[in-house]
């Protein structure tokens, strides 16, 4: 009986894998969504039933570009070295440029652009704060995926070579990223 039961959790699992809110570009389950201002979409609009943590986090869009791990993974990748001040070391962060992924969202270069983490921190980045740092969307970090629970699914910041980032610098590097909202 526990098998029967297990068995159909993860049959229903699945299912939901595959339904309307998990879909991305690479075809698998999103871990990223681009909002707002994008020119190319491959999801639809906002629905309050299957957008649950879009609508908690009072999010809603009309248009929307969804990536999965596999999607972010196919953009050139680019491995920085981050340190903040308190880090026991530097990691070696590896992920799309963040210019890449709005562009394939079909973002402006022009656009205001707000990284959300799953807890609802944002930080806005004007056009100039963007162009300051060659941003990187971290998918990895020392070679092992980035997950939930941990800082991912997806982790902005940049290389600081060999020295550190220091207060208001490291509160922009937002962790646990999953949605990018552009204006």
């Amino acid at each position: 009986m526990k098998h029967a039961v297990l068995i159909a959790v993860m049959m229903v699992g699945l299912l939901c894998a595959g339904g309307r809110e998990g879909r991305a570009a690479g075809d698998g389950v999103a871990v990223l969504t681009v909002v707002g201002a994008v020119t190319k979409t491959n999801r639809e609009a906002f629905d309050a039933f299957h957008d649950a943590f879009f609508k908690y986090h009072d999010r809603t869009f009309e248009r929307a570009f969804a990536f999965d791990r596999n999607a972010l993974g196919a953009l050139p990748q680019i491995a920085i070295a981050a340190q903040a001040e308190g880090w026991p070391a530097a990691v070696r962060a590896t992920g799309p440029r963040l210019k890449d992924v709005l562009a394939a969202a079909g973002v402006a270069e022009t656009a205001t652009v707000t990284a959300f983490a799953l807890d609802g921190y944002g930080v806005e980045f004007t056009p100039a704060q963007r162009a300051a740092h060659d941003w990187v969307l971290a998918i990895d970090v020392n070679g092992a995926p980035l997950g939930l629970g941990g800082r991912g699914p997806a982790w902005l910041l940049y290389d600081t070579g060999n020295g550190k980032a220091m207060g208001p610098a490291e509160e922009a590097w937002v962790w646990s990223v999953f949605l990018l909202s552009a204006e």
